[in-house]
């Protein structure tokens, strides 16, 4: 259908309304005319698009349905395997939560980590049902945050409690950045800006944060200033100490599809052909990387725990893990390989 079939419409009932006066319509009778009825028509629109929308949405989910299943069938092995390895690193963390907190009442590092990994754990679920629904950059985007946040915690991990009480503490700072935003717009937002009081106690608690820390503490990555130079207070400054920072190419790789670059649309994990597609749904296709990146750094989230207490059982946790890990890339790999060499065949 041409997109001017509107305008069709409207010239064909004005014609044929002004040829029984015998005469033609004038462009002033024909903008009114429109101005007019545009509302009307457009309302006769939305009604038969919302009777229509059900007959697409019933083939959208049958079709959603179907990929599903083929997906699983392709995948299916390297998603079980992903996700066996997901509960055993949530299920670890719960047993080392439980028998470190019966003889410590509080440790601040501790609980940041074990927060840190339950946050994993959550994301590696996320990055998971992605996969399941074919969806390999998002996937990759997911597992962006996932290691982000394995680096942190292998940061904190190597540095005194008083760091993570740091970093707790720069949430104020975080929360007071947030509230100057939001001032600066809450009248487009339709909102009621903060009370005096209010504000008066934010400030306070940053003067305070000031005095015990020094004023460059509100400062970006202001909590790690102790542990990074001044032009490495950031990201990049805290993986740099991390021993998988080889992990980066990927992370890079990850802000892409996070990002509004032209890289984000001109390459595409799922697209296996990338000049002659253009995605813009789910693949069957890219799933490799971030379903291995997944697994590798949720151990690193979780070994952020360890070392608060001594068990043997720790050791052999590691030992499965990374034989899972070995099994997880494999699986993935191989999957990701068949499909390549089917569609070279083609």
């Amino acid at each position: 259908m041409n997109r001017n079939w509107i305008e069709n419409i409207y010239l064909e009932a004005l014609t044929s309304t002004f040829a029984e006066q015998k005469r033609k319509p004038t462009p002033s009778q024909i903008s009114k005319a429109i101005e007019e009825t545009f509302p009307l028509f457009t309302k006769a629109i939305e009604k038969h698009v919302k009777r229509e929308s059900k007959n697409v949405l019933k083939e959208n989910k049958k079709e959603n349905r179907n990929f599903k299943a083929n997906l699983k069938t392709r995948w299916g092995k390297a998603f079980d395997l992903l996700e066996i390895f997901i509960c055993y690193n949530l299920d670890h963390g719960q047993t080392l939560a439980y028998s470190y907190r019966k003889i410590n009442i509080k440790n601040v590092k501790f609980e940041v980590l074990l927060r840190l990994h339950a946050r994993s754990c959550q994301v590696a679920f996320e990055v998971l049902e992605l996969l399941k629904s074919g969806f390999a950059d998002g996937a990759l985007s997911r597992w962006r945050t996932l290691y982000e946040i394995s680096v942190l915690g292998n940061f904190l991990n190597n540095k005194p409690e008083d760091l993570s009480q740091k970093y707790l503490d720069y949430s104020i700072v975080e929360s007071y950045q947030e509230r100057l935003e939001f001032q600066k717009n809450y009248k487009k937002l339709g909102n009621k800006t903060y009370s005096k009081k209010d504000n008066n106690y934010v400030e306070a608690q940053i003067n305070l944060l000031k005095e015990k820390y020094g004023k460059d503490f509100v400062k970006a990555y202001g909590w790690s200033s102790e542990y990074l130079l001044p032009g490495k207070r950031n990201f990049a400054g805290m993986e740099e100490t991390v021993e998988f920072k080889h992990m980066r190419p990927f992370y890079k790789m990850a802000n892409n599809y996070v990002h509004s670059g032209a890289k984000g649309f001109l390459f595409k994990l799922g697209t296996y052909r990338q000049n002659k597609v253009m995605l813009a749904g789910p693949s069957n296709y890219g799933l490799a990387d971030p379903g291995q990146n997944t697994a590798y750094s949720l151990l690193h989230s979780t070994l952020a725990l360890h070392g608060f207490e001594k068990y043997l059982e720790d050791a052999v946790f590691m030992k499965i893990a990374e034989l899972m890990i070995e099994e997880i890339g494999n699986e993935f790999i191989t999957t990701q390989k068949q499909i390549e060499a089917e569609e070279k065949s083609r």
